[in-house]
């Protein structure tokens, strides 16, 4: 079920689109916090990303990569069975998932990492703009070690990671799964 709520007005999808299609970070709604988001491969807006959180290369704080759609997961991770079943079951939806990045995915920001965090939020907003832009970089809009704002009252997304040898959860959001 797609979220969709009061505050959806305050968010314009072509204003959004053009944002991002220029080079910029655009301000977006999930259905847990606010998020800022940048094309995949927009170099350009990946930089100005990282200088808005303060967030280098080195951080250890890696963006969450929205693919196009679930299809799409295995062009830029490997996914293994538990984590197959929390896809089927809980995406799109409250939850970001860590996995080991697939070798075959080459990208500007990504190659500097091993693993990468997957989430397709439950939003409305998103099926049109994937479709019109595809995958993107999204992170809460917030400034680092700061609250997010929250738009439905809800948490952030329940973090799980599967990079170790059994599933762990990172940050318990609404989306109770383990």
């Amino acid at each position: 079920m797609k979220c969709q709520n009061n505050l959806a007005s305050e968010y314009d999808k072509s204003a959004i689109i053009k944002q991002l299609l220029s080079h910029e970070v655009a301000t977006v709604p999930t259905e847990t916090v606010e998020g800022y988001a940048v094309l995949l491969d927009d170099k350009i807006a990946i930089n100005k990303l990282m200088e808005l959180k303060n967030r280098g290369f080195e951080s250890g704080k890696v963006f969450t990569l929205v693919p196009k759609n679930k299809s799409d997961i295995k062009k830029y991770v490997i996914v293994p069975e538990g984590a197959k079943e929390l896809i089927k079951k809980y995406v799109p939806g409250e939850i970001t998932l860590i996995l080991p990045k697939n070798p075959d995915f080459k990208n500007y920001y990504f190659d500097h990492f091993n693993t990468i965090g997957i989430r397709i939020p439950d939003h409305d907003f998103y099926e049109e703009i994937l479709k019109e832009v595809g995958p993107m970089l999204l992170t809460s809009a917030n400034p680092r070690g700061g609250t997010p704002k929250s738009i439905t009252g809800h948490l952030p997304s329940t973090i799980v990671d599967f990079t170790g040898d059994s599933p762990k959860i990172i940050r318990q959001g609404n989306l109770k799964v383990l």
